[in-house]
């Protein structure tokens, strides 16, 4: 077992197919040699009935008939097929880890040769192949086979499918909004999918699922492949806020105050203009001279519909550096300029009171003199 065990080691990290194989056998060499074993049986059974005359044969022979012949042949075959699946699923494993996905794909058809090779000979050794003459038998034992491997047959389907299309990769960064995964994938066989999720918990999902339902592959996103990672963010505007700029605001406006004057265009800065409008076309054009945000494939700064709470204004914008950290830093930054942005505007943000706003008088309320004039008449 200690020798095994060591061959083991030495060879199934190697990047060598050859050496992997070594070492998958080594694991499992339990059935290995089972499967030697009955198989060399099985050869002398057949031998000593191919040439009976020999003293050994015919002892054998003796000990042996047509049933005890069929039961070790499927023992064989099923003892080689054991063997085949751990052994490639071994494999799978490994160059799971070295992302080989060609001999992780090879690896999961030889599975399925496998297969076949078991149905087929269970149908032969035991005869049923003179029963399926009738469609009645036919369609039985299909019916059994396909029940038996129903799992491996979706999941056949789904695998080619995705290896065919490269649409599902070692590595890759998928999200299944129905399921809740969101993370990397570790590792694909016939059957399953094997995810590493962001918040450091492992999901294994049948692989046919992700064909069944919706499912996001983010990867090329992530290698740089895409224009950036979209950006998509609401903020609600307090239509109390929204008026039209008076003439001192228009000057400060003009003169450059907050670098304002070098995004927004001096033949819309003028007295009586909105500054929802103006604050709108400021924004769209800063965030076009923003460096970290991308023209393609699209950039927006537009209004929804109106609400109960205010006005909707969306920020719709591709970031170019799309890994997480270095994303969620940009984003950050862009949405701080917003909110402070809206000062210089005269806009604010809508938020609906608490309670504590209340009982603590947390509210800011406009100083502006408000003047009554009284009905003279």
């Amino acid at each position: 077992m200690g020798l095994f065990k060591t061959i083991y080691k030495k060879n199934i990290s190697s990047d060598k197919l050859g050496r992997q194989l070594i070492g998958a056998i080594a694991k499992h060499w339990v059935l290995t040699m089972l499967f030697v074993l009955v198989f060399a049986i099985g050869i002398v059974t057949v031998v000593s009935h191919l040439f009976p005359k020999p003293y050994f044969c015919q002892i054998w022979n003796g000990y042996t008939s047509v049933p005890v012949i069929k039961c070790v042949a499927l023992v064989c075959l099923t003892f080689f097929l054991v063997a085949l699946i751990r052994i490639c699923n071994t494999l799978t494993e490994i160059n799971s880890l070295l992302r080989k996905e060609n001999r992780i794909t090879w690896c999961q058809i030889w599975i399925l040769i496998g297969i076949g090779l078991w149905a087929l000979g269970f149908i032969f050794i035991l005869g049923i192949q003179k029963e399926m003459s009738s469609s009645i038998g036919f369609g039985l034992i299909g019916s059994v086979l396909a029940w038996i491997f129903q799992d491996k047959i979706k999941g056949a389907v789904s695998f080619i499918h995705f290896r065919k299309h490269n649409l599902l990769n070692i590595g890759d960064w998928i999200k299944v909004p129905k399921l809740g995964v969101d993370g990397e994938v570790k590792k694909v066989t016939l059957t399953a999918v094997t995810l590493y999720n962001w918040d450091t918990t492992t999901s294994t999902i049948p692989i046919n699922a992700l064909q069944s339902e919706h499912f996001m592959n983010l990867q090329n996103m992530v290698d740089g492949k895409t224009y950036g990672r979209m950006m998509r963010k609401d903020f609600t505007i307090d239509t109390g806020w929204i008026r039209p700029v008076t003439e001192k605001e228009t000057r400060a406006l003009m003169s450059g105050g907050h670098g304002v004057g070098v995004y927004l265009p001096e033949d819309e800065i003028k007295d009586g203009a909105n500054n929802a409008q103006l604050y709108r076309l400021y924004l769209y054009h800063w965030l076009m001279n923003n460096p970290s945000i991308s023209h393609q494939p699209c950039l927006m700064v537009r209004w929804l519909g109106q609400k109960d709470s205010g006005l909707t204004l969306q920020v719709y914008a591709f970031i170019l550096e799309s890994e997480l950290v270095s994303f969620e830093w940009q984003q950050s930054q862009i949405i701080e300029h917003i909110i402070t942005s809206m000062g210089w505007f005269g806009l604010r943000l809508y938020q609906s009171p608490s309670a504590y706003n209340v009982s603590n008088g947390n509210i800011h309320i406009d100083n502006t003199e408000i003047i009554i004039k009284e009905n003279t008449k």
